[in-house]
This record gives C-alpha cells, sequence and structure tokens, in this order.
C-alpha cells in the first residue's frame, strides 16, 4: 500500500509538472499605439495646425508695418482658436506625449498673449522676439504629432 501512494504522489507530481510548462505564458503587454480613428482624428487636426502655422507667418510683416490692429486682429480671430486644437490634439497623443505637448501649447498661447500686449503697448522688439519664441513652442508641439 505504502508503494502504491509513492507511485500515486509520483505520477501526480509528473501530470503536475507536465501540464505547467505546456501551459499558456503569460501574455506580454504591448505598447500602446494608436487606433485607425486617432490617427484620422489626429490628421485632421495636423491639417487644422498647418492652417494656423501659414497664418502666423502674416505677423511680421504687420508688426513691421506697425499695423498694431491687424496683429491684434489676426490673434484674436485666425489664431484665436489655435490653443484649443493644440490641446484637444494633445489629448490624442499617448500619455507619454501627452504632457509635453500640453506643456508646449500652454507655452505657444503665451507667445501669442505676449505678441498681443506687445501690439496694445505697440512695442515692436517684444513683439518679434515672441513672434520667434512662438514657431519654436508651436514646431515643437507639432514634432509630438505622429505621422
Amino acid at each position: 500500500m505504502f508503494r502504491y501512494r509513492s507511485l500515486i504522489a509520483l505520477i501526480l507530481v509528473a501530470i503536475t509538472s507536465l501540464l505547467v510548462s505546456c501551459g499558456n505564458p503569460t501574455p506580454t503587454a504591448k505598447a500602446p499605439t494608436y487606433t485607425s480613428d486617432q490617427i484620422a482624428q489626429i490628421q485632421q487636426y495636423a491639417t487644422r495646425l498647418q492652417t494656423f502655422r501659414d497664418r502666423m507667418l502674416e505677423l511680421p510683416p504687420l508688426v513691421q508695418q506697425k499695423r498694431w490692429n491687424d496683429v491684434e486682429s489676426l490673434i484674436h480671430g485666425p489664431l484665436g482658436e489655435i490653443r484649443a486644437t493644440m490641446l484637444r490634439l494633445s489629448r490624442n497623443l499617448l500619455p507619454s506625449e501627452q504632457k509635453q505637448a500640453e506643456a508646449a501649447a500652454k507655452e505657444t498661447f503665451e507667445h501669442l498673449i505676449l505678441i498681443d500686449e506687445a501690439a496694445q503697448a505697440q512695442d515692436g522688439i517684444k513683439a518679434l522676439r515672441n513672434y520667434n519664441e512662438l514657431l519654436k513652442d508651436f514646431d515643437a508641439f507639432v514634432e509630438r504629432i505622429p505621422s
């Protein structure tokens, strides 16, 4: 009887080992990726951002010509939606990219505010300095957009 118990225990150990070794491996975690819907949404926002970038190029000539009302109109009109668009787009990015994109969006908008303040004060040097920083921050944001 003692031999049968030892033999049964040995058989159970062998079966258990076999089942454990032949079982499915634990699934590896996949890196987060974009869905096709997210890519389509991001591309729509990217198209709008390119339009904003094209409109930004109108600022330096207006500042140089001291057309302050036109500078303010451009900032509050066509460029007025830039922050909202950038923030919406950043929410569609991967979590690892979101914070940096949101920071770049905030910096971009702050430079627009400073350009607006310079236009109100009719300070061309401050406006152009902030315009250069605006472009740097905007381009840093655009670099985060997946292609």
